[in-house]
């Protein structure tokens, strides 16, 4: 299965809507061994789609919440201490 990788996820609100229920958002692993080289991201559109992607990368509900939180007034917002084995990564299309 691999070894999981630590590191962090950041959530940017991205394109004109930035209403944070329907907007789209890209999402971005950056593990921490080497920041500048691994960096995959995903596009997903709409609050639910972007709750649905981190319940599957095991965020914990309070951190998610504190994500809703935070995009509620700003653009971005960053999850700390997220470890994902190479499956994960795959699963999740990173």
């Amino acid at each position: 299965m691999g070894s999981p990788a630590m590191g962090f996820l950041h959530v940017v609100m991205v394109g004109r809507i930035m209403d944070p229920v329907h907007a789209d958002y890209r999402i971005t692993f950056t593990p921490l061994e080497d920041p500048l080289r691994d960096r995959r991201h995903v596009t997903r559109q709409g609050l639910d789609a972007l709750t649905d992607f981190l319940r599957l990368a095991g965020v914990p509900s309070p951190e998610i919440e504190r994500t809703w939180r935070t995009l509620a007034r700003d653009r971005a917002h960053s999850i700390p201490r997220i470890a994902l084995t190479p499956a994960q990564v795959e699963a999740l299309g990173l």
